[in-house]
Order: structure tokens, then sequence, then C-alpha cells
């Protein structure tokens, strides 16, 4: 039986990138290893594909009859020679200039600094780990970002009835939804997008005003349609999320892994775009890396799970890496590791950028030869350390399920915890002394722990 689709449902997004982004086009250069999607004039593009495979896996993700989304996204059964074309039209995502328009045509003229930044993203250098969880023999590699702050604008579609109302709703929250990463690296702190503006607004085809409002839609990202800022979202129930607020003890680094004409090695920074005034401009931040965060708790949660299902070093029973469920549960395993399915993992945290951490603190050191404990000779290096002695620093941590069992929840949570505590360091140098945070832990905006109250609490 047909049905007679009389509704038009358009959205037009605005989005920003709140951590970098890598959508890989698959390519390499002499310089990186992974370049990023650009389109016809070189800059970074969001193919509609990319956006369209992560709604659908949002929305199915926490539907009670994900079924439904077949009728709206398609689907095809070989076997059965069964298939059904979509409902639903999602474009590709463009870049907008300082004036919050795309450049439509090749011969349209971009500001020479700008044209240069894009053509030199930012790099971020990883190691591959191997089945004894070390750094892999030759296996170090990097890949291109989008900046942080950098704007897209695209659009969706969906043809449909008045019955489609609750549904195209649940597509438009998905985009704004804490959990919708586009890209690679999307566990390790890439990814995440926030709608800065929308349009959104549905026609009715059986009314002629609606008919004709629909006909002269100008489909042009660069015409003038109003558009306003979406309303803040709650947090979806389905999952769980921590927020540590962090005070360094003194200094920390979460290294570039090398140096600048001061000091051997320096803390990570990148540079920001920020759309001021119709122009963008870039602004340098430090940055603290997810994955610095994640691995140090992967670690962590390890031991606390083993210690709550009491199994231990001495009777051989403690598990590590992958092999351990919490960690395996909560932080995935690439496909056959150590005998388990391959799994995504189910936290994440995001890069944090900051712009008033003092970078300029140098500590110089000599490497010491092992065999007579003195000083080796032209091995004097400096490292520069970062410090915030005056403010806190926030993560975000999201659990991307809430029904795990109770132990591997307490794990985590004992790990955070002990960031809180000063138990945990962070970065790198924490041997001598760096990395140290003290601070307080909430679950879904509850309090769960505080360093000073529990410093109170114990003095007393």
């Amino acid at each position: 039986m047909s049905v007679n689709f009389n509704c038009r449902f358009i959205a037009r997004l605005i989005v920003e990138a709140q951590t970098p982004l890598f959508v890989g086009s698959g390519d390499a250069s002499l310089m990186t290893d992974a370049l990023v999607v650009k389109d016809h004039n070189g800059l970074p593009m969001i193919p509609g594909t990319s956006l369209a495979g992560v709604l659908r896996h949002a929305l199915e993700d926490f539907d009670d009859d994900p079924t439904y989304w077949n009728d709206i996204f398609g689907f095809q059964r070989k076997n059965e020679k069964i298939g059904l074309g979509s409902r639903l039209q999602i474009s590709s995502a463009y870049l907008l200039m300082g004036d919050q328009k795309i450049v439509e045509s090749t011969g349209h003229s971009i500001d020479p600094v700008l044209e240069t930044k894009l053509s030199n993203l930012p790099s971020r250098q990883h190691v591959r780990i191997n089945k004894n969880g070390v750094a892999d023999k030759n296996g170090l590699f990097d890949n291109e970002v989008v900046f942080k702050g950098a704007r897209f604008i695209f659009e969706v579609e969906l043809k449909g009835t008045t019955k489609d109302d609750t549904f195209w709703d649940k597509i438009i929250n998905a985009f704004n939804s804490p959990l919708f990463r586009i890209g690679q690296g999307t566990r390790n702190g890439y990814g995440k997008l926030s709608i800065y503006k929308i349009f959104n607004k549905s026609f009715n085809l059986d009314e002629k005003v609606d008919f004709n409002e629909y006909i002269d839609f100008n489909p042009s990202f660069n015409s003038i349609v109003k558009m306003v800022t979406p309303a803040s979202q709650e947090n979806n129930e389905e999952i769980i999320a921590y927020k540590l607020t962090l005070k360094p003890d003194d200094f920390f680094i979460f290294s570039e892994g090398f140096g600048d004409d001061e000091a051997d090695n320096r803390p990570l920074t990148e540079e920001v775009m920020e759309y001021i005034n119709g122009k963008i401009s870039f602004v340098e931040k430090t940055v603290i890396p997810a994955s610095s965060l994640k691995g140090a708790l992967a670690h962590r949660v390890c031991f606390h799970y083993n210690k709550l299902q009491k199994k231990y070093v001495d009777n051989k029973e403690g598990t590590t890496g992958n092999s351990n469920d919490a960690v395996y549960e909560l932080f995935g395993a690439e496909e056959g590791a150590k005998g388990r399915d391959g799994l995504r993992g189910n936290v994440i945290i995001d890069d944090l950028y900051y712009d008033d951490i003092d970078n300029s603190k140098i500590f110089n050191h000599v490497a010491i030869d092992r065999f007579t404990g003195g000083a080796m000779d032209g091995a004097l290096f400096s490292e520069k350390v970062s410090s915030k002695r005056n403010g806190e620093i926030c993560f975000d941590v999201f659990v991307t399920r809430s029904d795990y069992p109770q132990n591997i929840i307490k794990a985590l949570e004992n790990a955070l915890i002990d960031i809180c505590k000063g138990l945990l360091p962070l970065g790198g140098m924490t041997t001598k002394g760096n990395g140290m945070f003290t601070g307080d832990l909430l679950r879904d905006n509850t309090k769960i722990f505080s360093y000073t109250e529990n410093l109170e609490h114990a003095t007393n």
C-alpha cells in the first residue's frame, strides 16, 4: 500500500567542533600518515555518508524499537531480496568562513593566512600498542586533525507524514547529544560536535502556503534563513555523566614529544579557530589529550576491579589489560585481542584546551650512567612544564551504558576518586613529582566525592 508523504521536514544546522575532528580520507602524504577529507577547494569537510552512519547508529542505540529506523534510513536484505530506500537525505558538511558563508565556487578568493592554516592542519602523533600492552616496534604514526572551533554547515531533509514529528525531533536532538561523535578517534578525545545555530521547519504540502514556501526554499547554504540557538538538552538517562573538577598540586606536563628553542621537551599546544567580528582568528592553547587520561584510568580500573573481585597476583587470578572484564567492557578491545571479540569502548573523554595555563617553568636534568652512578657527558636536557595554581581543570567523562554490573561501575568510580585524592598522577614526569591533582567528583550532577570535605572530615 502506497503512503502519501505529504510533509517535508528540513533542518539546516551550523555545528561547531568542540574537540579536533579526524574524518579520514584514506590518503597519506610525505609528512603525515593519514589526511582528513577535503572538498574541491582543499578545505576540510564532513561527508554526508559519515553523518548519516553515525546518526543512524546513535538513534538505534537508544531506542526500544530500533527497527522503525529502517523505514526512515532504508535497508537491504540481500538473502530475502527485500529493500527500502531512505526517506532521509543528509548533505555533506562544509566549512564556514569568517562571514558565516561557505566557499561555493573554485574561483572564490580565500584569505591567504587562513588558506595557509587550513593547508597545514595540526598533526597528532600516536603509537601502536601490541598484544603485550607496550609500544610496537615501528608503530609510530600520525594523523591530521581539523582545528577545534571550526564550524560546518549541512542540511537534513525528511520525506514523511505528520506522524513523523516525534521521530524528526529525535533526529535533531541526536545531533546535540554528548554522545554524537564524528570521524575516527571518538574514544580518544576527537569528534565532538555541538549545534551552534539551527533552522528547523516542517512543510505540509497539502497547504498552499507551505507548498509554495517549500518550492521557493533556496538550497544554497549561503542563502539567508532565520537560524536560532538551540535549547540545551538534558543528558540521556541511558548514559552516566561524570565530572572531575581538579586542582593541580604543583606542576604537570602533557608532552608534545619534542621541544622548542627553550627546552628539549614541552607541553602539547595547538591552535584553535575562533569566529570573531566576521573574521577567523587562531589562538594557541595548551592541550590535555583525552588519551593521556584514558590510559591511566584504564590501568587503575583494572587494579580496582581485581580488588573488588578478590583476584590477586599471589593466587594468579588477577587479570590485566583487555583480559580484565572491566577494562574490556569500558574501554573496548580490537578483534582477537586475547581471544575476545572486538568491542568499541564505552567511555568517552574529550580533549581539553586551556589558554590560562603557564608553560614557562623549565627544569634541567642530566642523564645518569647506570654503571658509575655519575652524570653522563653531553646528556644535559631540559623540560618545560605547566602550572595552573589559581584555577581548576574540569574533565567530563561519559559512560554510554548504565546497565553494567555493580563492580565494573564501582571500579571506574574508585579510579576516578583516586585521581581526586591525588593517588593517580596524570601526564608525564609523574615519577619526578609532577601531575598530582586533587578535587571533586560528580555523577549526574550529584557530588559523590570531595577531597576538601574528605580532608576536613579526617582532621576532625
